[in-house]
Formats: C-alpha cells, structure tokens, sequence
C-alpha cells in the first residue's frame, strides 16, 4: 500500500474514531469492528483499523462467521496469493465462508460438506461426502441447514440438529479426500467445522504425508473432546495459538504467529 493511500485512508478513519468518542452510532459501529479484529484475529493495529473502516463502509473483505479468513490471510500467510486449503463443513459458499476470501486472493482448495449451498462462482473441488476416522462406514446424517452432521457425533447442537431429516450415507476419510483431489503435501490452512466429528475426520488424515501451516477448528466448548483435539495435534507437532469464541486454532510448533 502506498504513503498517499494510506494517509487517505486514515485521514477517514480517524475522524470515525473521534466520532466513537462522542457515541455516534457509526463511530460506535467502526469502533466495535476494530476493538473485533483485534480480538478475533490478533491482527496488528494498522490492519486491524483499516479492515474495520473497510467493514464500516459495508465493503468487508472477509465474510467468515468469527475471522478465521482473516487470520490465515493476515496473520499467518500475509502476502500469499497461491495457498492452499482444505475446508471440511464449507457450508454456505458465500455467507460465513471461512474460505471465500482465500478464494479471492487466488488460494485454491478442496471444500467438503454433503449438502453444500450457495458455490456458484466458488473454484474449489468440492466433495460432497461425509467424512469420519474409518471409510465405508454406513451413518445417519442429520441435513439440518448450518447445524447438520453425523447422528452419532452431534455435540452442543445435537437437539436442534436432529430435529431435521436423517439420511443414511457412507463414510470416507480425509485421506481418501486428498488422494484423489491430488492434494499437494503441504496444505496452508485446514478449516474444520462439521458439528461433534471434528476428532474423527482428523484420525482419517495421515499426518506424516500431509503438513498444514494454519488450522481453525470448532471445539464448542464441547469436553472431552477439546481437549483430545489438542492432545491429539500436540502429539503430531502442532500448538494451539489462539482461541476465539467455538473455535480453537493452531499452527506447527516451528511457526510463530
């Protein structure tokens, strides 16, 4: 970013914070936006204020529920235009996409969920399978919009969850996903999000084969099976960096975030 751009971009964000000082509603606004990005994502001040200007202008770059975009795109990969990512739970292609951004900057990547929504103009492959520890596995998959997954895994949200429609489906690994995508052997960032089955979906990666630089996995507070998740990357040389609302996130033991 050049001097003058800038300049010209705080020259309108600084008057937003003086106006945050006085409660106007934008000012509070774009103040709660920066206080946000600093906490999500720990991104350095700068950036921080100028995505929130961005996001109080209606224009935010990064559509992901809780940051996790921004994080890999600002905090661990800055600059990188040719990552790589493995997005298993995609979800909604474009609302609370945790890889939509990545996208745009010219990542590309596998995306994974068995009822996917929302991909036109998305450039991932994209799986739609569900994904356990073992495959070949015949499990009841409850396809609730946001909140679907495995009947026998379902946490925090198991109760809403299984008041949708269950289908009966076979299981791959994580594994099986990666070979045939031809999945290089390092991997950027894996977002891992699919409601309870997070532990056994990373039991189907062979880890000595593949490296990640970045992973975002939802946790919900759920326990044991947090702390396994942490246990069972900590044992493979991974630590976990950060921790923000349902997610945890972790990066090699080498890296520093």
């Amino acid at each position: 970013m050049t001097k003058s751009k800038l300049a010209l971009m705080l020259g309108v964000a600084l008057p937003l914070v003086a106006a945050a000082g006085f409660f106007s509603p934008r000012g509070q606004a774009f103040a709660e936006r920066l206080v946000e990005n600093r906490r999500c994502c720990q991104l350095p001040f700068p950036r921080a204020l100028l995505i929130a200007l961005q996001e109080s202008q209606g224009n935010p770059p990064y559509p992901s529920e809780i940051g996790q975009d921004k994080w890999v795109a600002e905090v661990m990969f800055p600059g990188v235009t040719d990552g790589v990512f493995l997005d298993v739970g995609s979800g909604h292609g474009q609302i609370g996409s945790n890889t939509r951004a990545l996208e745009d900057l010219g990542w590309t990547g596998i995306c994974v969920d068995p009822f996917p929504v929302a991909m036109a103009g998305r450039t991932c492959q994209m799986v739609t399978e569900v994904v356990s520890s073992e495959a070949g596995k015949t499990v009841k998959f409850h396809t609730h919009d946001g909140l679907g997954g495995i009947a026998d895994t379902l946490g925090k949200w198991k109760d809403e969850a299984s008041k949708a429609p269950a289908v009966e489906m076979t299981t791959v690994t994580l594994a099986d996903v990666l070979a045939r995508a031809k999945a290089p052997s390092f991997i950027h960032f894996l977002s891992l999000d699919i409601e309870g089955a997070e532990l056994d979906a990373l039991r189907g990666i062979p880890f000595d084969q593949y490296r990640f630089g970045a992973m975002a996995i939802e946790h919900n507070e759920e326990e044991p099976k947090r702390s396994d998740i942490m246990a069972f990357l900590a044992a493979r040389g991974y630590r976990r960096v950060h921790t923000y609302r349902q997610d945890d996130f972790f990066a090699p033991v080498a890296a520093k975030p």
